[in-house]
Formats: structure tokens, C-alpha cells, sequence
């Protein structure tokens, strides 16, 4: 973005600074070809004015010859009066001058245009004189051209800016007015009459030819029969100089500025950088600590699991051995007759109560075995196994609990250990039955699971009194029971919760105050 932006700066740059070199150059044209104009007419306008005033000097028959003398006088030009009678005398051009001007005699002729022995050049003028009703000779004023050319530059102003100056060429390219300044020789060439174009010219100075570029604007213009050809000259460099250093400046200015944003970007950048290595050292950092903690929760769990394993199989031995003569002594005492008849619901009660206890010590020595013992795992028909643990159920459930099953007959398999899954419905039927203390109704399904045909689920749901809010967290920690005492252990929904788990499985309970609760257990199926 940054490259394109610097990109786009400098394209706007030299689009806006050729288009203000253009816009001052058409400027710069326009003003030189008005200049061109006015000089060429002001020097049209003098050279005319030599003429009439040479016509109107010697117009009408003179008197005698004192008159020409002072009528050349009165030109403030050099010229020269030639008798008829010297004609002969004349060179060839001279002589062919004055008989041009013997065939018009009330015109002036003008031209030629010659250089002088002292190397400028002169305009002739020349009219022929009348005396006594006839011609008597002719006048041939000189017109040095240097002179006018001064005279004329006096008026114009062309030597104020750009090195301009002004030359005058002739018909055949020779420069008859090559003014103060100019130099010695320049090429120029002329597409048109009038106008104003940038030209790469070749000037002479001290007989070294430079090629330069200029500005040229032309006005052709004509004495008679001459044309002459003004030039007005003016250096292209030293025209755009000044756009072209306000340029220089702003390119230093518009560098400058790219390179301060360019630090600015780079030192933005690296905070940025420096930043996101703080935010993901903050963050690698974080999730360390987290690890750190989870782990230290694992190890807490870990050793408290250990610490109650072993504590529980220590208690379930020395409970075992303790109960061992009770059970004993109550069988014998159910197998005395004497005894039973005399007290059967005391002895009946006691063998119960030993009966419960040794079902407390088989399950606390199962759960202090978790992860020691070698387990089994095999593929097995799940709806089998559930059935059979349905029709264990069905003869626990006493008269006040209605059943209601809805049981797959299609065969899906699950992999873990055989029989596990009869010990989760059990467990989880023994639980709903405290729960409906005061009867309701137990709804067992099993089948496909709605949400993915790649799991079998398993629904226990009773209509007793749920589960309180406030302890749902804890319903499958050991040992947790909301039981009354000799009631339960709080082993089962820990041991329902490992062995689902132990088959890839997952559980989650449903509950609502007054209105029942539903486990709802999930088993990924194998082929």
C-alpha cells in the first residue's frame, strides 16, 4: 500500500509538472508572438515612414541643385544624388537601380539590401528627381540597418528576462539586423509567415557551433519589394528554470516527507511486531499456567483417586473380615429352628442387614480395583444385553412403579467389558427406584441414536422428585448420596459414569424438581 501510494504521489507529481511547464510555455509563446507582431509592424511602420518621407521630399520638379542638397538634409540618412548625365559611371546594380526608378518616377523603389565595407548592412532607397519638367538625376538614400534596428529596440523592451533578443533576416536567410546581443550566426527556419514554436537550433559564437534550445516566434513583413523576416529569440531552459527548481525543491521536499513516513511506518511496524511477540509470549505464558493448573488438578485428582482407592479396599478388607462371622452366625441362627420360631423378623432382619453388607464391601472393593485389575474389552450386541438387564428389572420393580420400555430389536454393537452395560442399568434402575419411593412410572429406551447413526443411545428416565439444583454437579462423585443411612453408598453413578466411559461413551442427566429426572447415555457402535 505504501509502494502504491508513493507511486501514485509521483504520478501526480509529474502529471501536474508538465502540465504547469506546458501551461507556461503556451504562455511564454503567446506573449513572444504578440511581442513579434508589434515589433514587426513598428518596423514595417519606420521603414514606410523613411520612404514617404524620401517621396515626399523629392516629389514635384526641383529648382536647381541646391534643393536636392537640402532635401537629402532633411532625410537625416546618408544618401547621394546621381546626374543623368553620370548613369554610365554606375555599377551594374546601381545602374539597374536608377533605371527602375527612371520607369516609376513618382515611386519609391526599395532594396536592395548590401553589406558595407564596415560590415553592416544598408537598405537602399532610391526615386528619381525631376528639374525643369524633366528627369535630372535620382537620389539614392542609404538606410543603415543597425541604426534602425537600435532605434526600434529602444521601443520594444526585448532584453529585459530569458536571454531574449531579436534579429532580422532577409529573403535569402542572411540576418541584415543581427542586433547587440544576438550571436554571430543562428539557424532558423521559418514554416510559416507567422508564429511561435520550440526549436532546436544551432548558434555560432567564436566559430563554435552549439546546438541549444530555443523559443522562436516569426513575422514576416515587406518594403516594397523586400521581405524581411523578424525574428524574436528567447532561451527555453532559462524559461522553464523556474519550474523546474520549484520542482527540484519539491521532489527534495516530497523525498523527505516519504522517507520520515517511511521511518514512521517501519518504527510503527516494529511496535506492531513488538507487540504481537508480547501478546503471544503473554498468551504462550498463559497457557502454560493453565497447563500448570490442569495438571496440578490432574495430580490432586490423581493422588486423591489413589488415596481413596486405597483407603476404600483397605476399609472393604477389614469390613469383609468383620462381617464374615455375622453372616456366618446368621445363617446358623436362620437354620435353628427353636431360634426362627421364637424370633423370625429379628433373625430375617439381621440377614438382610448382613446381606447388605457384604454388597457394600463387593462394592467397595470394585471401586478401590479401578485401573489395577485387567480389563476385557469385546465386541457385544448391545440391545441383547440390555434386554437381559430389562428382565432383571422387571423382577426388582415393585407393584407401585409401572414399566414402559421401548427396546430396539435391531442388533448394534458396542465394544467394552461383557456385562458392564447390565451393571449400568441396574445401578441406574436402583436410583430411580429411591426416587419413586411413593411409586410413578420408569421409562427404558435403547436404539439408534437421532442425532448420529454412528451412536446408540440409552434413556433412563423415572417420575420421582429430581435432583435439587444445587447438587446436580456432584451426582456422579463417589461417594455422594442424597440417600438416607443404609439406604445407599454413593458408589453407583460413579461406577454407571466409568464404565460408560470406559466404552468410548458419554452420559448426561436431565433433571427437574417434582418432575422426575433422565439419564441419557451414548455408545459409539462398532461393525
Amino acid at each position: 500500500m505504501t509502494a502504491a501510494g508513493v507511486a501514485a504521489l509521483f504520478g501526480i507529481a509529474v502529471f501536474s509538472y508538465q502540465d504547469v511547464r506546458r501551461s507556461i510555455v503556451l504562455n511564454e509563446q503567446e506573449s513572444l508572438r504578440s511581442l513579434a507582431q508589434v515589433n514587426a509592424k513598428s518596423l514595417q511602420s519606420s521603414l514606410e515612414a523613411k520612404a514617404n518621407l524620401l517621396y515626399a521630399v523629392f516629389s514635384g520638379g526641383m529648382r536647381k541643385e541646391e534643393d536636392i542638397a537640402t532635401g537629402l538634409l532633411r532625410l537625416r540618412e546618408k544618401g547621394s544624388y546621381i546626374p543623368i548625365e553620370e548613369l554610365e559611371e554606375l555599377r551594374d546594380w546601381e545602374h539597374r537601380l536608377c533605371e527602375r526608378a527612371g520607369e516609376s518616377p513618382g515611386a519609391v523603389i526599395t532594396g536592395p539590401v548590401r553589406k558595407s565595407e564596415e560590415g553592416y548592412y544598408i537598405l537602399y532607397m532610391t526615386k528619381a528627381v525631376g528639374m525643369g519638367g524633366r528627369i535630372s538625376g535620382y537620389v539614392m538614400a542609404e538606410l543603415n540597418l543597425d541604426e534602425i534596428y537600435a532605434q526600434e529596440q529602444a521601443l520594444s523592451g526585448l532584453w529585459l528576462e530569458n536571454g531574449r533578443y531579436c534579429i532580422v533576416k532577409g529573403a535569402d536567410g542572411t540576418t541584415v539586423m543581427p542586433g547587440k546581443d544576438a550571436k554571430e550566426e543562428i539557424s532558423l527556419t521559418h514554416m510559416d509567415r507567422n508564429g511561435c514554436t520550440i526549436e532546436w537550433v544551432y548558434e555560432t559564437e567564436s566559430g563554435t557551433p552549439t546546438r541549444t534550445r530555443k523559443l522562436v516566434a516569426y513575422e514576416a513583413l515587406e518594403i516594397g519589394e523586400e521581405e524581411f523576416y523578424l525574428y524574436i529569440i528567447e532561451d527555453y531552459e532559462q524559461i522553464i528554470e523556474p519550474i523546474e527548481q520549484i520542482a527540484f525543491y519539491f521532489c527534495l521536499l516530497g523525498t523527505a516527507a516519504i522517507l520520515c513516513a517511511a521511518a514512521l511506518i517501519y518504527k510503527i511496524t516494529e511496535q506492531r511486531k513488538k507487540e504481537e511477540l508480547l501478546v503471544r509470549e503473554l498468551q504462550h505464558e498463559k497457557t502454560l499456567n493453565e497447563t500448570m493448573r490442569q495438571q496440578e488438578g490432574l495430580m490432586q485428582r490423581y493422588n486423591h483417586s489413589k488415596t481413596m482407592s486405597v483407603l476404600t479396599g483397605s476399609i472393604a478388607h477389614e469390613f469383609n473380615n468383620l462381617m464374615t462371622p455375622i453372616v456366618l452366625y446368621a445363617d446358623l441362627l436362620e437354620e435353628n429352628e427353636t431360634v426362627f420360631n421364637e424370633m423370625p423378623e429379628e433373625v430375617t432382619e439381621l440377614k438382610s442387614a448382613a446381606g447388605r453388607c457384604e454388597e457394600l464391601a463387593r462394592q467397595l472393593l470394585s471401586y478401590s480395583r479401578q485401573g489395577r485389575a485387567e480389563k476385557v474389552y469385546t465386541e457385544y450386541d448391545a440391545a441383547l444385553a440390555i434386554q437381559e438387564a430389562v428382565n432383571i428389572v422387571k423382577k426388582l420393580l415393585p407393584k407401585e412403579v409401572k414399566l414402559r420400555e421401548n427396546l430396539s430389536r435391531n442388533s448394534y454393537y458396542i465394544r467394552g467389558q461383557a456385562g458392564a452395560l447390565n451393571q449400568i442399568l441396574l445401578n441406574l434402575t436402583t436410583n430411580a427406584l429411591h426416587a419413586m419411593k411413593e411409586g410413578g412410572t420408569l421409562r427404558i429406551q435403547f436404539g439408534l441414536s437421532v442425532d448420529d447413526e454412528k451412536t446408540v443411545r440409552l434413556v433412563v428416565e423415572d417420575s420421582g422428585t429430581g435432583i435439587p439444583a444445587d447438587i446436580r454437579q456432584q451426582v456422579f462423585h463417589p461417594f455422594f448420596t442424597t440417600k438416607e443411612g443404609g439406604e445407599g453408598t454413593g458408589i453407583g453413578l460413579t461406577v454407571v459414569k466409568r464404565l460408560t466411559e470406559e466404552h468410548g461413551g458419554s452420559i448426561r442427566v436431565k433433571t427437574e424438581e417434582g418432575k422426575g429426572t433422565m439419564f441419557i447415555l451414548d455408545f459409539p457402535r462398532v461393525r
